[in-house]
């Protein structure tokens, strides 16, 4: 709530400066033109390079300042998305060796990752997280899936894993339905048919 106010309260602040701002060039602009015939051209010239140097300084900062911390919250997403990686690499290469993970393995992965997914996750990537979640919960009590029921949750996940790589900065662009899954099973040709 506190929050809510001061952020209230820091946009009308923002919008009263810049509307100040547009109040002093207008009449700078006014008083200038006003008398233009009776300046010297040399000041003119040096009134315009100088207020282009100023606002070309505050949109240089306000960009280095966007992009440096775009790039911290980067660098706190690539740990967690690594996690969830290693996990369900770890997860398909135990399937392989009948290794099983119990569900306290699962269920202890699942609180961290839901706890790091709200803070970290982006709001397309934690949307597409969620829906993953839950789709998975509800496949999860059915008993006898399909086929086609399998593949298609192999896909959402895959979705998942894209929106990831895209949160991070990677286009996807050429990557099909399937590029990523065939990562995790080798038989991932035979089972899309």
């Amino acid at each position: 709530m506190k929050s809510n106010k001061s952020q209230i309260w820091s946009g009308i602040l923002v919008l009263l400066l810049f509307a100040g701002l547009i109040f002093l060039v207008y009449k700078l602009l006014v008083f200038t033109i006003s008398k233009a015939d009776t300046i010297n051209p040399n000041i003119f010239v040096v009134l315009i390079a100088s207020t282009v140097t100023i606002i070309g300084y505050f949109i240089t900062r306000y960009l280095e300042r966007k992009k440096l911390i775009e790039q911290q919250i980067r660098e706190q997403k690539v740990p967690v998305y690594e996690e969830f990686i290693d996990f369900f690499f770890s997860l398909f290469q135990n399937s392989k060796t009948s290794n099983i993970i119990d569900s306290k393995e699962f269920e202890d992965f699942f609180w961290k990752m839901n706890k790091k997914s709200v803070l970290w996750l982006s709001d397309k990537t934690f949307k597409s997280y969620i829906n993953w979640k839950k789709t998975t919960a509800r496949f999860a009590d059915v008993k006898d899936r399909s086929e086609t029921e399998n593949i298609k949750m192999l896909l959402l996940f895959e979705k998942l894993l894209l929106d990831f790589r895209e949160d991070i900065g990677h286009k996807n662009k050429n990557l099909e339905n399937g590029d990523l899954l065939s990562l995790f099973l080798n038989d991932w040709e035979k089972i899309k048919k």
